[in-house]
């Protein structure tokens, strides 16, 4: 199995010293293997393709977070030079916001499709950032 797209943000966050609940639930993440009973396998597999799809939120959340940040220190600064480089960046958070809904809307399918029929909380859970404008 390849490593996942979003490993190295987090090493460099973690090195960083970065603090998000989203880092934290994707350092925490183990592979669950061991066993070689078929069942067991099964359902093994179908836990770990939930995390995945558990890690793809968190990683379009914590892929926010940094853009929010970013995009606060430019607007502190106030300097009327950074405005395109604002407006750039507001674009690729709101793209990053698309993508973050749409990762989300995938883990509440993949949820579903497996039998779990409460996913109200998802939302509280996984917060998507309002759109920003410049």
């Amino acid at each position: 199995m390849s490593e996942p797209t979003w490993k190295k943000l987090v090493e460099q966050l973690r090195d960083k010293g970065h603090k998000s609940p989203y880092l934290d639930r994707l350092r925490e993440r183990l592979p669950a293997y061991g066993g070689s009973d078929l069942a067991a396998e099964i359902l093994r597999e179908m836990a770990s393709a939930l995390g995945r799809s558990e890690d793809k939120i968190n990683a379009a959340l914590l892929e926010l977070e940094v853009m929010g940040q970013s995009i606060d220190a430019l607007v502190a600064e106030g300097n009327e030079r950074h405005r395109a480089e604002i407006r750039a960046r507001v674009a690729a958070f709101n793209e990053g916001r698309e993508r973050a809904e749409k990762a989300l809307w995938e883990l509440r399918v993949h949820r579903e499709a497996l039998g779990f029929r409460r996913n109200d909380d998802l939302a509280t859970h996984y917060p998507i950032p309002p759109r920003r404008s410049t």
